[in-house]
């Protein structure tokens, strides 16, 4: 089964303003609350997605057989960028994304 991180920016925009570690603390509550997420999900801090007006960010990204998912990556790109996350949404990313392994096509994005 795949393993994801889940960065979460804490940038001065997400952090302070859109108050990210609210969804920091969902995300490690929903991974600790589901077996097979605990095995397979990290929630790691990212210091800025640049798209601060947007926030707060979320990319959820698959990790390599070796990498560890408390470390946060140095950049990271592709698809599975989510602008704008509220609690509702984190725990549908939870589910689909890193749960059936499948990107919230309605709410991901290209990064």
């Amino acid at each position: 089964m795949r393993r994801f991180q889940i960065l979460v920016c804490d940038g001065p925009s997400c952090g302070i303003t859109h108050e990210s570690d609210r969804l920091v603390t969902l995300l490690k509550a929903g991974i600790a609350a589901d077996p097979e997420l605990k095995t397979r999900c990290h929630v790691a801090a990212f210091n800025c997605f640049g798209r601060c007006s947007e926030g707060p960010n979320v990319f959820v990204r698959p990790l390599a057989p070796n990498e560890k998912g408390e470390d946060e990556p140095r950049e990271v790109s592709g698809l599975g960028f989510y602008p704008g996350m509220t609690e509702e949404k984190v725990a549908t990313i939870l589910e689909r994304h890193a749960g059936e392994g499948t990107p919230v096509a309605e709410w991901v994005e290209e990064y």
